[in-house]
C-alpha cells in the first residue's frame, strides 16, 4: 500500500433519513449492524445536514463541492435542468490529478459520462447487489500487495429509496411512537406544502410507510455489511478512511407528508454522516497511515454539511485546500479538535416537475429560517420546537431573529453567486 496517501472510500445511501441508525438515533425500530459498526469505529455526526433535500442537485454538490445553483444542477435531471457540465471540476477530477485511481460504483444521477466526471474506472447501476458485487471484484483483483497506487472509491447504494414502490392501502398495527407533528395542518406555512400532505391516511397507513422504509434501511444496511467485510478481507481496511452519508432524507409521515419536496424540515434535511480512520485489523498495528492518534470514537455535535465532502477528502489526500471551495474540511473535528465548522449551513431547493418554488434554508444549531421566494417564510426555535410544529416568523419578539438570518442568506448570495433572489417562482394555483 502506498506509504504516504490512504485510500478514500465514499460510501452514499439514497433518500436515507438521519434517525435510522440503531446505535445513533432510531425512530423506526430498525436493525442496523453495519451502521452501528460504522458508529462504534468513528465519528457520528448529529448535525449533518444536505445542500439540497433532492437527489440531484446534493449528488452534484457532493462530488463538486459547489452549491446546486453553482454547478448547475439545481433539479433532477428533467426538462428544466440538464446533466452536470462536463466542464466543471469535480472530486473525481481533483482526486485523479493527485495520483489516486478513482472509481464509481452505483447510482450517480449526474448524467453524462462518469469518466468526464474524472472517474476512469466506473459501473454506473442502480442495483444494490450488483454494486456490492462490481464494488467487491474491484479490492479483491486489485491486489494491495502489488497495488502502490491509492484509490478514491464511491459505492453508491440505491436504498431506501425504494420506499416509493409501498403497496397502495395498505395498513399495520400501530407500534411505532407516532410523530409530535403528524396532524400539522401546515396552517401558517408557505401554501407549497399544502400539496404533499397526505391528509387521509391513517395511523396504520402510516405505520405501514415507517415499517417498509425500515425494511429498506434494513436491506441497504446488510449491504454495506458485506462492502465493509470485503474492505477489510481485500487487504484495504488498515489504509482506507470510509465515510458514509446519504444525498437526502425522506419524510416518513412528519407533518403528514411522505417522501420529499418543495420544503426545508429535518426529515429531508437532516442526513446520516460517518467519518471512519482506517481500522487496524489483522493487518497489524504499523500498517494504518497514522493520520488520526489515539483515536477514540464519539459523537460530534459541530454542524456540518455535505458541501464539506470534497474538501474533507481532499484533506485525507494531503491536497492543499482550494479557496474556490465554499466548504470546510472536517479533519479537525475528527481529531476531536474543539472548532466550530459552520455558525449556519444553507440548503437549497429549486423545483421539481416543472413547479418552480425556490427555496433557501439558513441552519443554525438553534435556529431554522427558510426563505420561500414570494410565498412566505419559516422560523422554527429547535431548541424548543425541535418538530418545527410552529412556525414563528411573523412573531414580533423573533424580529431581530429573522432578520438576522435573513441577513446571512442575502450575504451567502452575495458570497456564492447563488441568483436565488432574481427567480420567477411558479404562479399559485
Amino acid at each position: 500500500m502506498h506509504p504516504t496517501k490512504p485510500n478514500v472510500l465514499l460510501i452514499l445511501t439514497d433518500q436515507h433519513r438521519f434517525d435510522t441508525i440503531a446505535a445513533a438515533v432510531n425512530n423506526f425500530g430498525v436493525a442496523t449492524p453495519a451502521m452501528d459498526e460504522l458508529c462504534a469505529n468513528g465519528v457520528f455526526f448529529e448535525n449533518a445536514y444536505c445542500t439540497a433535500p433532492i437527489c440531484g442537485p446534493s449528488r452534484a454538490a457532493i462530488v463538486t463541492g459547489l452549491y446546486p445553483s453553482q454547478n448547475g444542477v439545481y433539479a433532477n435531471l428533467d426538462r428544466s435542468c440538464g446533466p452536470l457540465a462536463e466542464g466543471v471540476v469535480t472530486i473525481g477530477n481533483r482526486m485523479q490529478a493527485a495520483g489516486y485511481q478513482t472509481v464509481y460504483h452505483g447510482k450517480s444521477h449526474l448524467g453524462g459520462d462518469l469518466s468526464h466526471y474524472g472517474f476512469e474506472v466506473a459501473f454506473e447501476n442502480s442495483h444494490d447487489p450488483s454494486t456490492v458485487t462490481e464494488a467487491s471484484r474491484f479490492w479483491r483483483n486489485a491486489d494491495w500487495i502489488v497495488n502502490k497506487r491509492p484509490f478514491f472509491h464511491v459505492v453508491s447504494l440505491l436504498n431506501p429509496h425504494d420506499v416509493y414502490f409501498l403497496k397502495a392501502g395498505k395498513e399495520m398495527d400501530p407500534t411505532l411512537p407516532r410523530w409530535p407533528n403528524q396532524d400539522d395542518t401546515l396552517e401558517g406555512k408557505p401554501w407549497p406544502q399544502q400539496s404533499r400532505r397526505q391528509a387521509d391516511w391513517s395511523d396504520g397507513r402510516w405505520e405501514y410507510y415507517r415499517r417498509f422504509y425500515g425494511g429498506k434501511v434494513e436491506k441497504v444496511d446488510g449491504q454495506i455489511a458485506e462492502l465493509l467485510d470485503e474492505l477489510v478481507c481485500s487487504g484495504y481496511g488498515p489504509n482506507t478512511w470510509i465515510i458514509f452519508s446519504a444525498d437526502h432524507g425522506d419524510m416518513a409521515g412528519e407533518h403528514g407528508m411522505s417522501f420529499k419536496g418543495p420544503f426545508m424540515y429535518e426529515g429531508v434535511t437532516h442526513v446520516p454522516l460517518i467519518i471512519v480512520p482506517p481500522q487496524v485489523h489483522w493487518g497489524g498495528a504499523g500498517k494504518t497511515d497514522g493520520s488520526v492518534k489515539d483515536f477514540k470514537p464519539f459523537r460530534s455535535p459541530v454542524l456540518t454539511s455535505n458541501i464539506d465532502l470534497a474538501p474533507t477528502i481532499l484533506d485525507i489526500a494531503g491536497i492543499a485546500p482550494d479557496p474556490s471551495l465554499p466548504g470546510r474540511s472536517l479533519l479537525p473535528a475528527v481529531r476531536g479538535v474543539d472548532e466550530e465548522i459552520h455558525e449556519h449551513v444553507i440548503s437549497e431547493w429549486h423545483g421539481a416537475g416543472g413547479v418552480v418554488t425556490p427555496i433557501r434554508m439558513v441552519r443554525t444549531l438553534k435556529w431554522k429560517y427558510n426563505c420561500y421566494l414570494e410565498h412566505g417564510e419559516e422560523l422554527y426555535d429547535l431548541e424548543n420546537d425541535p418538530h418545527e410544529s410552529a412556525n414563528i416568523a411573523g412573531q414580533p419578539a423573533c424580529a431581530d431573529i429573522r432578520r438576522d438570518l435573513h441577513q446571512r442568506l442575502i450575504d451567502h448570495c452575495d458570497q456564492t453567486g447563488d441568483p436565488f433572489f432574481s427567480l420567477t417562482p411558479s404562479p399559485r394555483p
